[in-house]
């Protein structure tokens, strides 16, 4: 953070004035310079005469960090601040965020540009687990309700909601959802487009994780077809993505083939190849766990595994495991299901159930070339993971597996 004598020397120069020009009748040369230089303090008449002759307000030299360098400091969080699939590099950047901000934290001004960095620093603080992140967010909310920022505030809340999220708390993740929602409403008579779907979305995958489907589809269709009749699509890959998915799960084989249908056709549209493997993987996943076309999906896989992309690697290890099982390859099986490693940042038990499979595949791989110990031990494994998720299928298969296992 710049001292007193470093905001007037960057004001001045940034304006091309010369020390002389800016001391003017009232301060001399060297008076002005001891000033930039931090060997002397002008009285309160002399600051007046500074900001005057520097077209600012007082309360830009006065204050610890001025509106311009709040907005130099924001600017440049922005470019570095990314919003996308976690992951360990991720949060590594969030850190470098956080060591950023983190020395303005206690001077931040009562303004936008503060909340807003005060916003920045919770969210990359909480996934990175460093910095006190809590009181970041309680200012950030604070300033934001004190604006009347109601958008930005409402988002603080789905924050919250989605950190009990992440902390497999979802009963308190859908309570914070539902009264946050109920507040805004009240307060506002009707959400902003963009951030009803925000609650409908988050509303909808709370629902889903406490076993609640049949609200959870209710929402989910409703945001659909608010989406259409309002002509926004923002958030629809993602209901999407999830109305396929809970078809799968449903066995609603028209719904599933429909919003995948809708998935690819929205690929095409915004020219996204992430949001076709996506839909690429809501189908393998169907052929390989529910119709047990292992050799369809496995087509599928290895055009996807052939982009050689990040996200296709981890969306198709594990299936690529499972369908190579399916046809009779267990030792090919083996190799590919322990390439797939279970991403410590999911927190849907949706996904974590899904992805508890591969020990069960383990299991019944080892089982069939004859190595019982490894069986038995992957079949332990699945069983302890998929204990406290709740009964979907994945549940049933890995229990099955693990009796057939252990006879």
């Amino acid at each position: 953070m710049a001292s007193l004598g470093e905001r007037i020397k960057k004001l001045r120069k940034e304006r091309g004035l010369t020390l002389q020009a800016l001391a003017g009748d009232e301060l001399s040369k060297g008076m002005l310079s001891l000033i930039e230089n931090n060997k002397a303090n002008p009285s309160m008449e002399s600051l007046a005469y500074i900001a005057q002759r520097l077209e600012v307000d007082i309360n830009e030299l006065l204050e610890d960090v001025t509106a311009v360098e709040l907005r130099e400091l924001l600017e440049k969080v922005e470019k570095m601040y990314k919003v996308e699939i976690a992951s360990k590099k991720l949060f590594e950047e969030y850190r470098g965020i956080v060591e950023m901000i983190h020395p303005y934290l206690e001077k931040l001004p009562f303004r936008y540009e503060s909340a807003r960095l005060l916003e920045i620093y919770s969210k990359c603080g909480y996934h990175s687990q460093t910095g006190d992140w809590p009181t970041a967010l309680a200012r950030a909310e604070e300033i934001y309700e004190g604006l009347h920022m109601i958008n930005q505030s409402a988002e603080l809340h789905i924050t919250r909601a989605m950190m009990e999220f992440t902390e497999h708390r979802y009963p308190e993740a859908l309570e914070i959802i539902q009264s946050s929602r109920k507040v805004f409403e009240e307060r506002t008579g009707i959400l902003d487009p963009l951030k009803k779907l925000d609650f409908d979305y988050y509303e909808s995958i709370c629902y889903s994780a406490v076993g609640d489907y049949k609200n959870s589809t209710r929402i989910m269709e409703s945001a659909i077809a608010y989406s259409k009749e309002q002509q926004i699509f923002y958030r629809i890959s993602d209901l999407y993505r999830l109305a396929g998915f809970q078809a799968v799960l449903n066995n609603d084989i028209e719904r599933k083939d429909y919003y995948i249908d809708k998935l690819r056709l929205f690929a095409d549209f915004s020219d996204d190849e992430e949001i076709e493997a996506f839909a690429d993987a809501v189908e393998v996943h169907y052929l390989n766990s529910f119709v047990k076309d292992h050799e369809k999906a496995y087509r599928i896989i290895e055009q996807n595994l052939s982009k050689n992309e990040e996200t296709t690697t981890f969306l198709f290890t594990l299936e690529k495991g499972k369908a190579l099982y399916g046809m009779g390859k267990w030792n090919e099986s083996i190799i590919w299901l322990k390439k797939h490693k279970i991403w410590e940042f999911l927190h849907h038990p949706y996904d974590l159930s899904m992805h508890y499979e591969k020990d069960s595949y383990l299991a019944l791989a080892y089982s069939k070339i004859g190595d019982k110990e490894l069986a038995i031990e992957h079949a332990q494994i699945a069983k302890d993971n998929i204990e406290s998720m709740p009964d979907l299928p994945y549940k049933k298969f890995i229990m099955n597996v693990y009796n057939q296992i252990n006879p």
